[in-house]
């Protein structure tokens, strides 16, 4: 019974621990554009850069954003399937010498562009800012079934108590739902 005991008090000050996790960065202004077949995805992190990211980027170690979206199908009274999923890497490198940025975009470990970037202030626009990423391409141009995007920012990770890694991570946000062969949705509301 004591073990039973001890067991459950490890677990609840893990878990109050674990939430503390979230990160104080927000995902706004997200939305979503139809062109065509591509489903294409627009978003801004809001207060990424605290001291713990600067001074990780400020060390000239390879400092990431992992934005993570999914496509799902919206069902009503019934959860919603995803259809598909895709990771959107920013990764930055201080060179303290030359004091530049180096910027390398990945979208599903894919390079897709590489930036040099000579002051903070642009780095954390090119890090926080995404705008009309080609995320997804519908295979069905006459699909008719009402969808939406979903989004969420890794930011690293620390370590709890110690010993016990977190990922620290915003929010997930959802777009307005849509159809495609529809005009663009109307943004969410923050």
């Amino acid at each position: 019974m004591q073990a039973t005991r001890a067991a459950l008090a490890l677990i609840l000050c893990f878990l109050a621990f674990a939430s503390r996790a979230r990160a104080e960065a927000k995902i706004t202004e997200f939305q979503v554009t139809l062109d065509g077949s591509q489903v294409l995805g627009s978003l801004t992190l809001g207060s990424a850069f605290d001291r713990r990211f600067v001074a990780r980027v400020d060390s000239g170690l390879p400092t990431t954003i992992v934005y993570r979206f999914e496509l799902d199908l919206v069902r009503r009274h019934w959860w919603d399937p995803r259809l598909k999923s895709c990771t959107l890497e920013v990764e930055t490198i201080y060179d303290a010498v030359d004091r530049v940025y180096t910027v390398h975009f990945r979208l599903d470990d894919k390079l897709i562009e590489s930036r040099t970037l000579h002051d903070r202030k642009a780095l954390e626009a090119a890090m926080t800012r995404i705008d009309k990423l080609p995320l997804f391409t519908l295979a069905d141009h006459r699909d008719r079934r009402r969808m939406l995007l979903r989004a969420r920012a890794e930011l690293g990770s620390r370590t709890v108590l110690s010993f016990i890694p977190v990922v620290i991570t915003t929010e997930w946000v959802e777009s307005a739902k849509f159809r495609p062969n529809e005009p663009a949705p109307a943004p969410a509301p923050p």
